[in-house]
């Protein structure tokens, strides 16, 4: 028997896709800390705690959120190599170290809260705080999610090539059940990440006690069909076994 690995964690590029600089998010953020957050194109600040961070308008229209920052603590933010489009591909990756073995094939999805409680599709605004995001609604996202996802279909420890994932990322874009991309590969079409009603699996269990990152993306939509909330907290799901 093998033990989980003694490190295995997000992480965002904050330069340029052709020459990544990866920024560490642990597992398990709380207080602000090791989060990811959305806002209006300009609107985020390196310094701001979570409790001011500025609050995004609902559009008139389905549209991206089209900033994201990542916190490792309450005021410790950096800029995230996102626009809410699928042009670049080094954006996000799991990365882990060559200490553990995984015991199947892991997979990428969001909750509405830590309780992993079952999505309700296209039901606002939903019992928890994240619920209006992945629930999403029958008009503007044909009840898929409004966090839209893509993955990389194989592990190694070099950064890919700069690129665009996929081919088709709308605020509809979601499969029932679960995709997974071809090896080396992205998917073609975004997946809606919606708990264990729609969500990426890995299309193979990682080779055993060895090293890797796991390339990954999430895109975030609004719509005037949202419900709205001063605070709207999701929860970004890397589901693994280890033996």
């Amino acid at each position: 028997m093998c033990a989980d690995f003694t490190t295995i964690k997000s992480q965002f590029n904050s330069v340029s896709d052709a020459s990544p600089t990866w920024n560490d998010i642990t597992f398990g953020g709380s207080g602000g800390a090791n989060e990811f957050r959305y806002c209006a194109s300009g609107a985020g600040a390196a310094g701001t705690a979570s409790a001011s961070w500025p609050l995004f308008t609902r559009p008139g229209s389905v549209g991206v959120v089209p900033e994201q920052w990542g916190f490792s603590a309450d005021t410790t933010g950096i800029k995230c190599l996102y626009d809410g489009t699928l042009s670049k591909s080094n954006v996000k990756r799991i990365s882990f170290d060559a200490l553990g073995t995984f015991a199947a094939a892991p997979s990428l999805t969001a909750y509405s809260d830590t309780s992993h409680a079952a999505p309700s599709a296209g039901t606002q605004p939903g019992a928890q705080s994240g619920s209006p995001v992945v629930n999403g609604h029958a008009t503007d996202t044909s009840s898929t999610s409004y966090l839209k996802g893509n993955m990389w279909g194989t592990s190694g420890t070099a950064n890919l090539s700069a690129a665009a994932a996929g081919t088709t990322l709308t605020a509809t874009s979601g499969t029932a059940g679960s995709v997974s991309p071809g090896a080396a590969a992205w998917l073609a079409t975004w997946q809606s990440l919606q708990g264990a009603v729609q969500y990426i699996a890995y299309p193979s269990t990682p080779t055993a006690l060895t090293a890797g990152n796991i390339y990954y993306q999430t895109v975030l939509y609004s719509g005037p069909n949202m419900s709205t909330s001063t605070l709207m907290q999701f929860v970004e799901t890397f589901q693994y076994s280890y033996s």
